[in-house]
């Protein structure tokens, strides 16, 4: 059953790899998509980490408290 789902992985990506030698484009293509993938996904973090309301968004309150406990550590350790 594995070994069905490993030689279909494997043709995928030959498939993929025979396109990329072949045409440019294609590897063009995929270098594009993981960018925007990328970028996706920063956006994505930044928009949960500067949500105006973070008090009631749990990642961005557990953020700001650790910052807040962070810079109380900071402030005794100058006492």
């Amino acid at each position: 059953m594995t070994s069905i789902y490993y030689y279909t992985l494997f043709s995928i990506f030959t498939i993929i790899a025979v396109m990329i030698v072949i045409d440019q484009n294609v590897g063009d293509y995929i270098i594009l998509l993981t960018k925007i993938l990328k970028v996706n996904i920063e956006r994505i973090f930044w928009r949960i980490r500067f949500h105006p309301f973070w008090f009631t968004n749990p990642i961005g309150q557990r953020l700001m408290m650790r910052k807040y406990e962070k810079m109380f550590k900071d402030d005794e350790k100058r006492r």
